[in-house]
């Protein structure tokens, strides 16, 4: 397997950072009947995994909880959406109701299965159920369906379920891996991504829910996120020359051709990954992962108004929090609190170019030593580069 393939398959399962810890131990449980929504007490923690995100190598490591090696501290206007205790919570998703949270874990089997709550409850509803991996569910706009990916055939494919565990649909056939499902507004197409056997690279692909046998290019990528107009697709790429750290790009949507592509997210010290709009489409949410303190497992939530260009970091320098997902105005990621990985939230809030501590975002934010203000630190973004058409 390609570098760069290595680093996209860790990329998406890094439900915070260990998904890939779980597929690389194998074994697990027995096979288990195939059941319909099943509803369990939720339970789960987890190791670490630790990575180089420069396109080049990813390895799992184990956790460093109780090392002394992270400060892990969550900003006070958090709020705790997952309780686990055994086990592991993470690729979250809130339905456009903002009522249900979706999300994978690993309570109750070695391998991660689908699972839904209330936002602010406590019971779950196991939705999924195979000796396999199940991550990344996604809710339809309607809330009906959720899109999810899993290697129950031998390799990665995204399905289909509806949400109360019936009607499982494999939507993807395809002898490669093919990852990070994302919806239409309209709820008529699903986007994800797929290696290319001769691009060598990840590449964006949209296929019909009903014609799920006929699918369309969109343009080379990883995590694709459709906003909520329908009118763009973010996505995470990796830069072709220099570091080859990730960015965040965007793309219009013109008669189903991708056209105009942005860069609206940089670092020249750290990979930024996994974009996801709110849902006014103003804003992303993503994460941002320092090459320098990649050891360390450390990686930082931000925003960037798409619009005015403004860069706001929401969580410490010291906690590792990915899989950024927004709802109810809120930005949901999955953290580390004592070797324990769950679901949590921070307020997803604007960035204001009045605020005094405003720098540039072509300025590496960890290089210069600056340990933000939860929820104050803004950034200006230079000025979004595009390709030529």
């Amino acid at each position: 397997m390609s570098a760069e393939r290595r680093v996209g398959v860790i990329s998406f399962k890094l439900g915070i950072g260990a998904v890939l810890a779980i597929a690389a131990l194998g074994g697990g449980c027995a096979p288990r009947q195939n059941a319909n929504s099943v509803e369990v007490t939720e339970k789960a923690p987890p190791a670490e995994a630790k990575g180089d995100f420069t396109g080049k190598s990813w390895e799992a490591s184990p956790s460093s909880a109780g090392t002394g090696m992270q400060r892990n501290t969550l900003p006070a206007n958090a709020s705790q959406h997952t309780f686990t205790s055994i086990g592991r919570a993470f690729d979250p998703d809130i339905s456009s109701d903002g009522q249900i949270l979706a999300f994978a874990s690993t309570a109750h089997c070695d391998h991660p299965d689908v699972y839904i709550k209330a936002v602010d409850g406590f019971a779950v509803t196991q939705i999924t159920s195979d000796p396999a991996d199940d991550i990344q569910p996604r809710f339809s706009p309607d809330g009906r369906q959720i899109v999810f990916c899993s290697n129950r055939t031998g390799n990665w494919d995204v399905w289909l379920v509806d949400r109360d565990g019936g009607n499982l649909t494999q939507i993807t056939h395809d002898a490669a891996d093919e990852i990070a499902p994302t919806w239409s507004p309209d709820g008529k197409r699903i986007a994800f991504s797929a290696w290319g056997s001769r691009s060598n690279q990840w590449e964006i692909w949209t296929v019909a829910v009903d014609r799920p046998g006929t699918r369309r290019h969109v343009c080379p990528g990883l995590f694709a996120a459709w906003s909520p107009d329908g009118s763009r697709i973010a996505f995470q790429r990796a830069r072709q020359r220099g570091t080859r750290w990730f960015s965040i790009w965007a793309v219009d949507l013109i008669d189903d051709e991708a056209m105009h592509p942005t860069e609206l997210a940089s670092d020249d010290g750290a990979a930024c990954v996994a974009p996801r709009w709110s849902a006014d489409g103003r804003s992303l949410a993503y994460s941002q992962v320092p090459l320098a303190d990649a050891r360390e497992s450390t990686a930082t939530l931000w925003t960037v108004d798409c619009m005015a260009g403004l860069r706001r970091q929401l969580t410490d320098d010291g906690l590792t929090a990915f899989n950024p997902a927004w709802g109810n105005g809120r930005v949901y990621f999955v953290a580390s609190q004592g070797g324990v990985e769950n679901i949590w939230s921070v307020p997803g809030g604007a960035a204001s170019s009045a605020d005094e501590n405003a720098v540039t975002a072509n300025t590496p934010t960890q290089a210069a030593g600056r340990t933000a203000v939860l929820g104050e630190r803004v950034e200006k973004a230079k000025q979004p580069e595009k390709e030529p058409e």
